[in-house]
């Protein structure tokens, strides 16, 4: 049997660039995803031995889905600036190599891979077809000649899915993913699946009916608990739409032509070449015979990366190795939510997108599908008549952004603004976490110490670091993170740390002395750029105070600042002028420390936390600039991200070393010290932790937690942090400690 591979070219792609550390060429050039994706197809060709290989990639164009369900894969952030740079120099490789590629509008490469393995399926040769990616939507083409190659924690470590394997995991058939997901939904994707019905529920449904279709037939529905017949009733449609989303269409417009696609020797000397110039000395090394193989070498892609790495000191090594153990004991503890809480709420935030939706159809005139971009772009440009802000490769672009420039036009956009906001709220929180509650009613979600290039940590499964602010729309969903009952959440937070810290690095005279006083920052500085006095600000000064403070932290130019505050780009330079002339050694300090990121390759936080910027020295203008916002940033929030890892280990500590102690309660609590188990690290979101704990120990424990975390560096400027406590995350009482 002759053996044909599939690649999803998308998916190794981000595998690749996510796994290689920072690399770039003599000349600036970032190519970290371009070696890695690369090796990995060497790697590929030599371990596999295949017949025939394609590789098939997703187009920009939106697919079908997005035009079903206009929040399809909406949670998902834009495309790394420094990733997309190198999809050119990708495609230049794959050419060499001699492997077709395959892309069309409107498909994704899972589809065109479906479709592939089904022809190649149905040819006249008998033939083994194995499916390269990291993506299981693809899992449901599996059957006796298809199997998936994904890579678990890192693209060494794959494993290989058959029909036995794939049953032995998920307990069903390949083909009934797309019911799991039909039910279940699938967060990566913002598939909705049905509100209430988790992973658990979905797998007993599968496995008792076989299918979406055949859950919902009235005899099989009624022999069903009455709560799960109301859940599946009231989502039957998103039920049947996720089903939909989640299935390939393995009927896309390409043709599998097999001669083409015939695996013969790759074209050494262009290969070679063009390694050369990309500056891969190892594969040039393999593919000339001599050397070290560079596929055995330690990195996480199983090669032997270019000379460009990744350093960390001893103390920022040792600090992540230290929280890793804290954090595994915080996602086994969890947090207790409540489900009753966040259905209620549901319920009025879908009465109220009821009613907006009734509003848009009485404003416009007739119904139409407010989740498809196609006829919202008809209604408002083809009908409506509105001016075309912006044009994409799709088409006249409808994104947040542009309804916002046309927001005054006519009165059914912010109506649509407010509309997607509470549809996204309800997708990707109301709906979407009660999937992620164990058999305990808690989120154990899956905590990241390597979650981004700053130190910062990450959540997965579900991810927990997005979740909306108080104040923010939709703050109320933390009402539903609730104490286990007889006992108090305490939460501490961290008070306009990052801007302390650019204090302290600055050295800036007028920065420090306003945290100095305890001024309020963004009225002080506010004040600086209005030039009236302090008392004097009012609300839209404020406003254009605490953005300043933020655009400097992330590098934002005039253009960027112009957009946020809806003002002039003359004004907004103004500002900017304005803020460095007051502000002048945070402009020196920036200056500094992209010359220094430029001569050195890399900054550090405080504490040495390195990041490498090799676009520092890139030849492309929009790489430089990516470049020089991320050489501002890390040091920032690099150094916030080592400051609450660090407290976080002490703090653990002090729980840990209490709870060793066998000593009664009563005489710790006449003691004043803290109470064997009497608290636990239950959640941790950017600068803010929170805690559940005894409702005697409340005092006590969190004087602990707040000396801890403003103990663990000394500033320039005090560190301050903010003590609460309650009954739930969304209404916490301050503490006067």
């Amino acid at each position: 049997m002759k053996r044909f591979i599939l690649v999803d070219g998308n998916a190794l792609l981000h595998r690749a660039f996510h796994a290689t550390p920072p690399l770039s060429t003599s000349k600036g050039e970032l190519i970290n995803a371009v070696f890695g994706f690369t090796a990995m197809l060497l790697k590929s060709w030599d371990d596999l031995k295949p017949d025939f290989m394609a590789i098939a990639w997703d187009r920009r164009a939106p697919t079908f889905r997005h035009q079903a369900y206009t929040q399809y894969k909406a949670t998902r952030g834009p495309m790394d600036e420094t990733l997309g740079g190198q999809y050119t120099r990708v495609h230049e490789v794959v050419k060499a190599f001699g492997i077709p590629e395959f892309g069309v509008d409107g498909y994704e490469a899972d589809d065109l891979i479906g479709t592939l393995a089904l022809q190649a399926r149905e040819s006249s040769e008998e033939i083994e077809t194995i499916v390269l990616t990291g993506d299981r939507d693809i899992m449901q083409i599996i059957d006796e000649t298809t199997k998936i190659l994904m890579p678990k924690k890192t693209l060494t470590d794959v494993g290989l899915y058959g029909e036995k394997e794939f049953i032995e995991k998920y307990s069903f058939k390949p083909i009934q993913i797309i019911d799991f997901k039909g039910l279940a939904g699938d967060a990566s994707d913002n598939i909705p699946g049905v509100a209430g019905i988790g992973a658990v529920t979905a797998t007993k449904l599968i496995m008792q009916f076989g299918s979406v279709e055949k859950i919902y037939e009235p005899d099989n529905l009624k022999t069903l608990p009455v709560r799960t017949q109301m859940l599946l009733a009231e989502g039957a449609e998103s039920a049947v739409m996720s089903k939909k989303l989640a299935t390939l269409d393995l009927k896309a417009p390409i043709e599998l032509k097999l001669d083409e696609c015939k695996v013969t020797d790759y074209k050494k000397d262009e290969l070679v070449k063009l390694f050369k110039e990309l500056e891969f000395t190892s594969l040039v090394k393999k593919l000339t015979g001599s050397g070290k193989d560079p596929l055995k070498g330690e990195n996480q892609l199983g090669v032997a990366v270019e000379p460009v790495k990744i350093e960390q000191n001893a103390q920022t090594t040792d600090l992540d190795l230290a929280v890793d153990e804290v954090l595994k004991k915080m996602s086994k503890t969890g947090v207790l939510i409540d489900l009753k809480l966040l259905e209620n709420q549901g319920i009025g935030l879908k009465k109220r997108l009821a009613e907006i939706e009734e509003e848009i159809f009485k404003t416009v005139g007739h119904e139409f599908n407010l989740s498809s971009p196609k006829q919202l772009s008809e209604v408002l440009f083809d009908e409506l008549k509105l001016p075309v802000i912006k044009k994409t490769k799709t088409g006249r672009s409808t994104d947040e952004e542009t309804l916002n420039e046309l927001a005054a036009a006519h009165p059914m956009i912010p109506l649509f603004l407010e509309y997607r906001k509470l549809f996204k709220l309800v997708s990707t929180y109301v709906d979407a976490l009660p999937k992620s509650v164990a058999e305990d009613g808690r989120i154990h979600s899956t905590f990241n110490v390597e979650g981004a290039a700053t130190g910062r940590l990450s959540s997965t499964n579900p991810n927990l670091q997005n979740i909306p602010n108080r104040g923010q729309t939709g703050g109320e969903i933390r009402k539903a993170f609730i104490a286990t009952p007889g006992k108090v959440l305490i939460g501490a937070d961290y008070s306009q740390v990052e801007l302390r810290i650019m204090a302290h690095v600055s050295g800036d005279e007028n920065m420090i002395l306003a945290f100095e006083r305890g001024d309020d920052i963004h009225s002080a500085t506010a004040a600086k750029i209005f030039n009236v006095e302090i008392e004097k600000i009012d609300k839209a000064q404020r406003t254009v105070g605490k953005t300043m403070n933020f655009a400097t932290l992330y590098g934002q130019g005039p253009r960027a600042l112009s957009k946020q505050l809806k003002i002039e780009y003359s004004i907004a330079k103004q500002y900017i002028d304005e803020y460095f002339s007051q502000f002048s050694k945070v402009k020196a300090w920036m200056a500094k420390v992209v010359e220094e990121g430029k001569k050195l390759g890399y900054v550090e936080t405080v504490w040495g936390r390195r990041r490498y910027i090799p676009e520092l020295q890139s030849a492309n203008s929009f790489l430089r600039s990516f470049g020089e916002r991320a050489a501002i940033n890390h040091p920032i929030q690099g150094t916030s991200a080592d400051m609450i890892k660090k407290a976080m280990v002490e703090i653990d500590r002090e729980l840990s070393a209490v709870s060793s102690q066998p000593s009664a309660r009563g005489n710790k609590a006449d003691s004043g010290e803290l109470i064997a188990d009497s608290c636990n690290l239950i959640l941790q979101v950017h600068d803010e932790l929170l805690f559940e704990c005894e409702p005697d120990e409340v005092e006590r424990t969190a004087k602990m937690i707040k000396d801890k975390l403003e103990g663990v560096i000394e500033l320039l400027v005090p560190v301050k942090v903010d003590v609460k406590s309650g009954k739930n995350w969304g209404e916490m009482s301050p503490l006067d400690i």
